[in-house]
């Protein structure tokens, strides 16, 4: 199957069925495909062909979904780009991918115009707006285009996706990944820890930019449901969506949950319909937890997902029993279905049950590669398997609870500290919102401990108090 096979097929058995919503929009699976193919016949009447690149600027809409199915359906990869990225980050990542065409929202026009002269491999630019000098109109090549299937011959292994990673150790690296890793991640999500139906409404927090906003809107296009876009997560907005669509699922993670926690007002809004709300890509503090879960229920799940794996490895396993049955605290669950995850120590040796060892991963959902690196590539999928970098130890039972990153252990006089552990002890004060811990030089002891803090509106707390308030409730 090909992630093209998706939209084709549900607007074939469910052709009335809400696909997306998007602002006052609303898209059956019908017009979703109808649209999707004429953009696809569009790309190709502008000269595309089947392995190029197409680059991709724009807020969450309803267009940006029609991207990723009619580059999928053509045979081309889509390389969605960070909204937050200065010119600089932004152009590499244009002619590192080698993109001849880019889609762009209207509010980024000057930030267009301002890259064209260094992004000289690009030939079309395509604006979600009114067509000018330079600009193909969105909306007007689709009306031009024929609603047909492409016809495009694709295969499983070609590349669908490049997701470039925020390069904190260098410049961004592209992920590949292909349609047998999107299906296959797809279906072991859905059996292993996402049991959703066709009922189902998810609303996309994350940007369509983000590996996690995108592997569950795939997973609720794959059953069928219907996917809500909202330009930004503004918390009214967020609540008032929940509200009125009868949102059932979502996925974000963690520091953007606060200002929709803390909005004012927010016990006015019906989030009764909410039952599934996962999050990923950073720890989330026990303080946070119990403030979401007054508000949720007990219905918040952390699984381990990253974007060279095309999203989730390590999850609760809800395919064995209930919620309240395989929930495990402070556990992100067992590896999901058809994916083989080993821990080893620094050695390259296979830890035992409670020993912290780096996390490695190998099946159909693991990247092609590095777009156009082949050392790297080389070195993470080392003896085949993806080495994650991530640290984590496995109880007896089978679940993994993860520690945090290499470069996030403190090495202080010999001791080995793992930074979200100090994190979920302070956010646990009263007057504490948010916490960051690093690790600072120091003379004697390599590194110590440094805790950055941010109180609450209206809180107090004195740094003597946060360290009182952390003895006894941390190992010496």
């Amino acid at each position: 199957m090909l992630f093209g096979d998706i939209l084709r097929q549900n607007a074939s058995k469910l052709p009335n069925k809400t696909a997306v919503i998007y602002r006052d929009l609303r898209l059956s699976y019908s017009e979703l495909n109808n649209r999707t193919n004429q953009l696809a016949n569009a790309l190709l009447g502008m000269g595309l062909n089947k392995g190029d690149r197409v680059a991709v600027l724009a807020d969450n809409c309803s267009q940006y979904v029609e991207v990723y199915f009619a580059t999928a359906k053509d045979g081309l990869s889509i390389v969605p780009l960070n909204t937050n990225l200065d010119i600089n980050g932004l152009t590499y990542i244009i002619n590192d991918s080698g993109a001849n065409t880019l889609i762009f929202g209207e509010k980024y026009s000057e930030t267009i115009n301002s890259l064209r002269p260094e992004a000289k491999m690009l030939k079309n630019f395509i604006v979600l707006g009114q067509a000018r000098e330079g600009l193909e109109s969105y909306e007007g090549l689709l009306s031009q285009s024929r609603a047909e299937e492409p016809g495009v011959v694709v295969d499983e292994e070609d590349i669908a996706w490049i997701l470039y990673t925020s390069g904190t150790t260098g410049p961004p690296k592209g992920v590949m990944q292909s349609h047998k890793n999107l299906i296959s991640d797809t279906v072991s999500t859905l059996l292993t820890c996402f049991p959703i139906n066709r009922n189902d409404v998810h609303i996309n927090l994350l940007p369509m930019f983000h590996v996690g906003g995108l592997w569950h809107m795939r997973c609720c296009f794959y059953i069928g449901g219907t996917n809500v876009l909202l330009d930004r997560p503004a918390p009214e907005t967020v609540l008032e969506t929940i509200q009125k669509e009868r949102v059932t699922t979502t996925c974000f993670v963690p520091p953007m949950i606060v200002p929709i926690i803390d909005y004012p007002g927010i016990d006015q809004y019906d989030v009764s319909s909410m039952r599934i709300m996962i999050y990923s890509g950073a720890p989330l503090p026990e303080g946070l937890y119990q403030r979401m879960k007054r508000i949720f229920g007990d219905i918040i799940i952390q699984v381990y997902a990253l974007t060279e794996a095309t999203g989730g490895v390590i999850m609760p396993p809800l395919m064995e029993g209930p919620w309240e049955e395989v929930k495990r605290p402070g556990s992100c669950g067992k590896e999901v279905l058809g994916v083989e995850v080993r821990l080893i120590d620094e050695e390259g040796q296979d830890c035992a049950p409670g020993q912290v060892g780096e996390i490695l991963v190998r099946g159909d959902n693991v990247m092609k590669g590095y777009w156009g690196m082949s050392e790297a590539t080389a070195k993470a999928l080392e003896e085949g398997y993806l080495h994650t970098g991530d640290l984590a130890f496995k109880d007896e039972e089978g679940y993994y609870y993860i520690t945090g990153r290499k470069k996030d252990v403190i090495s202080s006089g010999g001791q080995a500290i793992y930074s979200p552990e100090v994190e979920d002890v302070i956010s646990l004060h009263p007057a504490v919102a948010e916490v960051a811990v690093v690790g600072v030089p120091d003379e004697q002891l390599g590194e110590v401990v440094k805790a950055v803090v941010v109180l609450k509106a209206d809180e107090k707390a004195t740094e003597e108090e946060l360290i009182e308030w952390c003895k006894g409730r941390l190992e010496d």
